[in-house]
């Protein structure tokens, strides 16, 4: 993946907002008989990506709002039922925390020691976007998220070398893109994820 400059400014916010739209919409229309089918993450089922995006929604928020807690030892254990409301309320706790005058700017207390607001907006970003595909794909149902929210994942996802991200277990190998890939199919292909 070619190297681009990082989103950084308060833009992220707006695409951050648009990115838990999207992936809340396709929370509500899971059918609940398909929370235990699997997923497209190795291991997890559709219940645990929907833990995890809640988890990380709550988490990120936190952070962003300086109350630097530890990184959770599990994600939180929901029900069909609580799962979308839940994610909607964590998801309005982190836009309301990022959307603070200067937390784009300033350090904030992270799992790996303190870290731009703006690096952790972009990983709550990249966490949404992509998870938001895996629970779309394993269920079947329609996942088209922002193109600037897709643009800033991909900028900021090519910070980092892919040696980097497969070491630490955050993607697989990366998939082959189709040549008229779009830039979401480019990214989920970089991410391990068949387009």
């Amino acid at each position: 993946m070619r190297k681009r400059e990082p989103v950084t400014g308060t833009e992220l916010v707006g695409s951050l907002e648009r990115a838990f739209e999207d992936t809340s919409a396709v929370l509500r229309a899971v059918p609940p008989q398909r929370f235990g089918d699997p997923s497209p993450c190795e291991g997890w089922t559709v219940g645990q990506v929907g833990g995890h995006l809640v988890g990380g929604a709550r988490y990120f928020g936190q952070v962003a709002a300086g109350q630097a807690p530890e990184l959770p030892a599990d994600d939180p254990q929901l029900s069909e039922d609580e799962m979308a409301t839940a994610f909607g309320e964590a998801a309005r706790l982190t836009l309301a925390a990022f959307s603070r005058p200067g937390v784009l700017d300033q350090q904030l207390a992270f799992a790996f020691g303190p870290t731009p607001g703006w690096v952790v907006a972009n990983i709550s970003l990249s966490e949404t976007v992509i998870h938001g595909w895996d629970l779309a794909r394993a269920v079947g149902l329609p996942y088209s998220p922002d193109d600037a929210a897709v643009d800033a994942v991909l900028r900021f996802q090519s910070q980092s070398s892919e040696d980097e991200l497969r070491a630490e277990g955050m993607f697989g190998a990366a998939a082959s893109a189709p040549e008229d890939a779009s830039p979401f199919e480019e990214l989920l292909a970089f991410t391990g994820r068949e387009p």
